[in-house]
């Protein structure tokens, strides 16, 4: 078996660089004031998540699991993990995957394809680890367009934002 990728939604993309380029931008218009240093800490953790959105990678081997976000790297073998749960929350579901190495590995159904990459986790874990309501909770995998919803909402709030400050407002 070869390796087989997958990332987070491509719906997400756009909207997502969008919203940092306005952000960003704010910042450079802003300038060094203290109204601009107040900016950057308010923009700082909406920068991080969205370089984790975007760099959001998961590999599927045969050996095992690699998961990549921005600044960190998981690698799990298939033998290292414990056991395996889902959770569903309205349309959010959660794949739990717990090893004895390490913190519970969390992957949400914002990635692309992630039906077929719960099946690909499933066929590679021993079925003894995997509880009964995860089964179940995975043959219904709910469609995800909340996070797609809010991220065009945070980038039309800061493009409001920017435009705003480009035509005088705030100043």
């Amino acid at each position: 078996m070869e390796n087989r990728d997958y990332r987070v939604d491509s719906r997400m993309i756009p909207p997502v660089v969008l919203a940092m380029i306005s952000g960003f931008s704010l910042l450079i218009f802003e300038g060094p004031t203290q109204r601009g240093f107040l900016l950057i800490i308010i923009l700082i953790p909406f920068f991080y998540l969205g370089a984790e959105i975007l760099s959001r990678h998961i590999t599927v081997g045969p050996e095992g699991l690699t998961i990549r976000k921005f600044l960190r790297t998981v690698r799990v073998e298939w033998l290292h993990i414990e056991s395996l749960d889902a959770i569903r929350s309205g349309n959010k579901l959660f794949l739990i995957l717990a090893t004895s190495s390490s913190r519970p590995i969390i992957i949400t159904n914002t990635i692309y394809g992630f039906r077929e990459l719960a099946d690909a986790i499933l066929r590679h874990v021993p079925g003894t680890i995997v509880s009964g309501g995860a089964k179940e909770i995975l043959e219904q995998t709910p469609s995800k367009l909340g996070p797609v919803v809010q991220a065009w909402i945070v980038c039309v709030v800061l493009a409001g934002v920017l435009a705003g400050r480009l035509a005088g407002y705030g100043s």
